[in-house]
């Protein structure tokens, strides 16, 4: 009986694994042939079937950059700038993809100054930026092994010279990876929990209050990037980069 479980859990395992495979290559296909209708043109095809790899999941950064081409060679502003977006969230460094994005923003009608902001942040800001996540978590790896050397060699060292550059090395080094840590920790929440959004319709009115009757204050344009700060029903409040507060049809913005 023991045996006959067994198969079952291993043949089950076996036909999860043929089943994963087939699907990775035939979203390889998909993928391939939008390529290849985006080359010849056929920009509306492509789309199609990029879109179709997006609904099952086979996110990456490449299918939301060519995803992203593809809008914008159709002149969709709005949904190019949301999938480059979308591939920057995951590959931040990417060169050609902040070229594209760069862009895309500049035919933007919405030209939103920035509020300016406390020195501090400012300066926090431009350091959490400087890497993303994998590469800050690799330098607090990295700063802490070698923390650990210099312990050994305080540790292990008769010379006198070589304890003191142990001792004050490894303590030094070990406080550099403990802000590396928080650095990759705020890095992540920036880039994988943030509530940035993206306007897709040409134009959203924004209103003071979440219903049709709302005073209306402002009207943003397809492509703006705003921050979701609370949703109800068909609503969404949103902050754009001047600190500008509103409330917008939910159907009119796409979460990055």
């Amino acid at each position: 009986m023991k045996l006959f479980n067994f198969k079952i859990v291993v043949g089950i395992i076996l036909f999860a694994f043929i089943c994963k495979n087939a699907f990775a290559e035939d979203n390889t296909i998909v993928f391939d042939s939008a390529n290849a209708s985006y080359a010849k043109g056929d920009y509306e095809k492509a789309i199609k079937q990029y879109e179709s790899l997006v609904t099952n999941n086979a996110v990456s950064t490449e299918l939301y950059f060519n995803l992203g081409n593809a809008y914008y060679k159709t002149n969709n502003i709005g949904l190019a700038i949301l999938n480059y977006e979308r591939a920057k969230k995951i590959n931040p460094d990417d060169a050609d993809l902040k070229t594209n994005l760069k862009l895309a923003n500049q035919k933007t009608e919405d030209k939103i100054d920035a509020a300016p902001q406390l020195f501090l942040s400012e300066w926090k800001n431009g350091i959490i930026d400087i890497f993303d996540e994998k590469t800050w978590s690799i330098i607090c790896i990295l700063l802490f092994v070698v923390s650990i050397v210099l312990i050994g060699l305080y540790i292990l060292s008769q010379n006198y010279f070589f304890k003191k550059l142990g001792f004050f090395g490894a303590c030094f080094l070990f406080i550099l990876s403990i802000m590396t840590f928080f650095l990759a920790q705020n890095k992540y929440e920036l880039t994988k929990n943030s509530s940035d959004a993206i306007v897709v319709s040409g134009t959203a009115t924004v209103s003071g209050s979440p219903n049709e009757k709302g005073t209306k204050l402002f009207i943003l344009h397809e492509g703006t990037k705003v921050e979701i700060t609370l949703e109800q029903n068909d609503w969404t409040e949103i902050k754009i980069a001047n600190g500008n507060v509103g409330w917008i049809k939910s159907s009119q913005i796409e979460k990055i």
